[in-house]
């Protein structure tokens, strides 16, 4: 499961909210709302929307008519305890707001920024990137012909503005476009640099977390508008 596509964070942020994400998926998704800020933001736009309506929720017992049927559909081979009045209607509540307003109208799209054209010197582009308005994921777009060898792979770099080693943003595609997110730290470098850099390594990148070929490209980085 792509637990950093956007859609799919919402989706378990929903799901976790209202209470339907039970055991070891709800472990799962605690675990990782520690070690992901994109999940916890997710879980407290979810947090922030609904939980204010289901203590709001007047206290109207439902109709003991309904039981019968619910019961017949559910469980007919063994009659199963009744929830508290409180915890159907605040479901029931919570239910209607999310068939009301949607998935699209919680979670949009980020919106893409120009970052940098990544090209050899005098050639044509081989790659464009971008980056979210919110800065913590980029965008990489193959838009030229890949000739490498499948046992060389490009790994994109950012410089420091102030000095020091480079810090990888991962290998580069060969053809279609990713999606990453960023570390805090790579935000909190790339919000300083000024260029990126792009160098030949072995197949899933550098060993030694530095470059360890030659860099081919080198890139001015656009400032966020």
């Amino acid at each position: 499961m792509n637990y950093r596509n956007p859609g799919m964070l919402e989706e378990l942020a929903a799901a976790y909210v209202v209470g339907v994400l039970r055991h070891r998926a709800r472990r799962r998704f605690e675990r990782l709302c520690r070690d992901e800020v994109l999940a916890r933001a997710a879980r407290r736009r979810w947090e922030d929307q609904l939980l204010p309506l289901a203590l709001a929720l007047a206290e109207v017992e439902p109709s003991r008519n309904c039981w019968a049927p619910i019961e017949k559909k559910i469980a007919p081979a063994a009659k199963p305890s009744r929830p508290p009045w409180w915890q159907v209607a605040a479901a029931a509540a919570i239910v209607g707001v999310l068939l009301l307003v949607g998935r699209l109208t919680v979670w949009k799209p980020p919106q893409w920024q120009a970052m940098a054209v990544l090209a050899p010197a005098k050639a044509q582009p081989l790659w464009r990137v971008e980056r979210s308005a919110d800065s913590t994921r980029i965008s990489i777009q193959t838009v030229g012909s890949i000739a490498l060898t499948s046992d060389k792979s490009y790994e994109l770099w950012i410089l420091p503005g102030g000095g020091g080693n480079p810090v990888s943003l991962g290998v580069l595609p060969r053809s279609g476009q990713l999606h990453r997110l960023l570390s805090d730290r790579q935000r909190a470098l790339l919000a300083g640099a000024a260029q990126l850099a792009v160098s030949i390594e072995p197949p899933g990148g550098s060993p030694t977390g530095l470059p360890t070929g030659p860099v081919v490209i080198v890139a001015p980085i656009s400032k966020p508008s």
